[in-house]
């Protein structure tokens, strides 16, 4: 099964449809979607937490979907690229979607150096990268073909013996690693605009600090007080800032991240109400659940049965 580390989707219900492959190796992952229009109405309409660095490439028809807390919509010959981020895929119209997933672990096993896509990893820490290819024809004929023979390796791989299996597997990793490869060759190399939030400006990068922040700290802290001092500025002068360059308040931004939280853990983990309330460092399960009620309309346990 797929790592749910990297990809909390429940595969096995998602490969049972039809034109859905997967590919699973140890610390990456990888998806192809052939028609999303009968998934995101029910197994991939919910707030979904990927731990790692996502590459989403739309090869037809377009799609609409948040990551890092803004929308973003992909059209044909477009890619995503984001760090780790609840993807909530929202609308899309005829859309066939690779998603490709990894972590570092995976990039360390691999040898994969990372200063060389340094402008991607340098560009995503509070926004993601997406860029609209005008020649459709050699990025997606390297996706389509390095799919297919990622797939068939790990498809073979089953079915080999177990003392050979590992052989099988270790080709699936380093075809999938030649792929990330191309991928980020095409996302450095092309002089498309990026889509996000524009570093234009001081406000921009006091914005870009404060998501990147709240990346890390938003399980534990959930005051302005405490992202205004890690930024050496007063409370009032970073929510000034912020709603003014993003139209929304601090504790917006911040109960945005707590709450696709919660309903990623809801949907996609085992962990009780209470284990949820304890691991986002609520003082306990009720206090959680008047929060989520205020910000999405229901309770914690209203929006379980409603999964």
């Amino acid at each position: 099964m797929v790592n749910n580390e990297l990809f909390p989707y429940k595969i096995d219900t998602l490969s049972s449809k039809n034109g859905v492959e997967y590919v699973a190796c140890k610390n990456a992952a990888l998806i192809h979607i052939q028609s999303l229009d009968q998934l995101i109405d029910n197994e991939m309409k919910h707030p979904a937490k990927m731990n790692g660095f996502i590459i989403v490439v739309c090869a037809e028809g377009d799609v609409t979907l948040s990551a890092h807390l803004k929308d973003y919509v992909l059209t044909k010959n477009s890619v995503l690229v984001a760090p780790t981020s609840v993807l909530v895929f929202k609308e899309c119209h005829n859309c066939e979607l690779y998603i490709a997933a990894f972590n570092s672990d995976f990039a360390v096993d691999m040898n994969i150096d990372l200063k060389m896509i340094m402008p991607i990893v340098s560009s995503i820490h509070s926004q993601c990268i997406v860029r609209n290819f005008t020649d459709k024809s050699v990025m997606l004929d390297v996706i389509n073909k390095s799919f297919a023979s990622i797939y068939r390796e790990y498809v073979g791989s089953v079915t080999e013996q177990q003392n050979l299996r590992i052989f099988r597997e270790m080709a699936v990793r380093h075809m999938y690693a030649s792929m990330l490869y191309r991928l980020c060759e095409f996302v450095v190399t092309e002089q498309s605009v990026d889509v996000g939030f524009s570093p234009k400006d001081r406000n921009a990068d006091y914005f870009k600090q404060l998501i990147a922040l709240l990346r890390e700290h938003y399980r534990t802290e959930r005051s302005v007080e405490f992202y205004a001092a890690q930024m050496n500025l007063t409370p009032k002068h970073l929510s000034r800032v912020v709603r003014s360059y993003s139209g929304k308040s601090v504790h917006q931004w911040i109960d945005q991240f707590v709450v696709l939280e919660i309903k990623n853990l809801l949907k996609y983990s085992d962990m009780s109400i209470q284990q949820i309330s304890y691991e986002l460092n609520f003082p306990n399960p009720s206090f959680m659940g008047q929060y989520f009620k205020r910000i999405a309309g229901m309770t914690p346990g209203e929006y379980r049965r409603e999964l």
